[in-house]
């Protein structure tokens, strides 16, 4: 299992997060077919854990988890709700930052995690 089916895992488990979002969770952006709200994760980076001998033991995976909404309220709502979720399965938020794209006009709130992932 990669980090990113467990942080997939993790958001799509959360009824809260559901009840804003539905099942639209997506890896890298939004289809073009969809429509917000949704939330979209990304690898911001990797860390991996290796061993002296080089074997890789383990990757810290650096997540961006975006809630995009065509509210700044509706988009900090599902935030909160990732929050919840993150901490359901034993992470916390590594940050948290809001925008706007200006080409859609629509809301968005990151969510920073550090996921730790063993192989």
């Amino acid at each position: 299992m990669s980090s990113e089916t467990e942080l997939y895992a993790a958001l799509s488990a959360s009824v809260a997060l559901a009840a804003i979002v539905s099942t639209k969770i997506y890896p890298d952006a939004i289809p073009e077919d969809k429509t917000p709200p949704a939330v979209v994760y990304q690898r911001a980076s990797t860390e991996p854990v290796i061993t002296i001998s080089g074997q890789m033991l383990a990757e810290t995976a650096r997540f961006a988890v975006t809630s995009w909404s065509a509210t700044r309220e509706q988009a900090d709502n599902a935030a909160d709700a990732i929050v919840a979720a993150l901490a359901v399965a034993d992470h916390k938020p590594a940050g948290r930052s809001a925008g706007i794209d200006p080409e859609t006009g629509l809301f968005a709130t990151t969510i920073d995690v550090d996921w730790w992932h063993t192989f």
